[in-house]
């Protein structure tokens, strides 16, 4: 059902790579490109920035970060221990993120 739901977000248009990793920065499922590795220490690059900026802000709890730009990236905390993330280019970030409401529940409760 994960590698399902993972396709589904890698089949959006845009998308080059749909990944799920853990609170501890785990790359637990992954679907891309053939022969491309996913830039899983990118996205625990910036979810560590987002987290500390927030805490040292008082600004809350993190829920999303989106960069835009040549490249895109769309980092989604779906619940406190998965965090699934979209990478690519074009395509439009509202419309992934559309999906990933839609498949939250699935990617939140994935077995350790």
């Amino acid at each position: 059902m994960l590698q399902r739901a993972l396709a589904g977000l890698y089949r959006l248009n845009g998308v080059k790579q749909a990944m799920l990793i853990d609170d501890s920065g785990t790359l637990l499922a992954s679907v891309g490109e053939e022969g491309e590795m996913p830039p899983f220490e990118h996205v625990v690059d910036v979810i560590s920035a987002a987290l500390e900026s927030a805490d040292a802000l008082g600004l809350g709890t993190v829920h999303e970060v989106w960069c835009e730009g040549d490249q895109r990236l769309m980092i989604d905390v779906a619940s406190p221990t998965r965090i699934v993330a979209l990478s690519g280019n074009g395509g439009r970030l509202a419309r992934w993120r559309h999906a990933l409401d839609r498949d939250r529940r699935i990617l939140a409760t994935t077995p350790q």
